[in-house]
């Protein structure tokens, strides 16, 4: 089974946690939450996410965080971004993190904050800060960049197979395709990797 932990289009070639807004139909996994780039304008939305809490189909917190280059004032999207992490605490959800060029503040954040529920660096591509991501206990997904990027190809072979997500996010390669890629590189067998991903995927979702 291919888990696909992040995508923004539905496909029926994997199991998927679609990125709420981009749902057309239902039933089907998704996240919910406030991007940084809307934290401004999304006051109403940070109250439905508490009532979604019921929701089987909800099943993470996502994709929310912070951003340097694109968004409103950045202590804004702090204080939307803090709010979301205690809501995910309350109804025991993990988080789906969307970080640029933020890594400092937002495991500032994490250590002020101490969350139990797991946080996923969603397309992760930034090598250099990749030991510290670890040692904050994310878990770490992995996306289009890996087909291309030699720096996130390299940095690939030190992620524990037991904190890897893979992912496709809004480009339009495929999850198999990433799949692919990743095996090749862990020199793992295709199987081995569907394997190690939905055991991934059971024990942070509960599935």
């Amino acid at each position: 089974m291919l888990v696909n932990i992040h995508t923004h289009y539905k496909s029926a070639d994997s199991i998927e946690i679609v990125n709420y807004s981009d749902i057309f139909d239902f039933p089907s996994y998704y996240s919910f939450g406030i991007h940084p780039w809307d934290s401004e304008t999304n006051g109403l939305k940070i109250s439905e996410i508490e009532n979604k809490a019921h929701d089987k189909f909800m099943l993470a917190i996502g994709e929310i965080g912070l951003d340097k280059v694109k968004g409103p004032a950045f202590e804004i999207q702090k204080s939307c971004f803090i709010n979301q992490v205690l809501i995910a605490e309350k109804i025991n959800r993990p988080v789906i993190i969307h970080c640029v060029k933020a890594w400092n503040e937002i495991a500032a954040i994490k250590k002020q904050l101490q969350p139990k529920q797991t946080w996923i660096f969603h397309g992760f591509s930034k090598a250099a800060i990749l030991e510290s991501v670890l040692q904050e206990g994310l878990m770490i997904s992995i996306g289009a960049g890996i087909m291309n990027n030699t720096k996130l190809q390299e940095a690939l072979l030190r992620i524990p197979t037991d904190r890897l997500f893979l992912e496709t996010d809004d480009s339009h390669i495929t999850i198999l395709e990433v799949y692919k890629k990743v095996s090749t590189l862990k020199n793992l067998s295709l199987s081995e990797l569907e394997q190690i991903i939905e055991n991934n995927f059971k024990r942070i979702f509960r599935i």
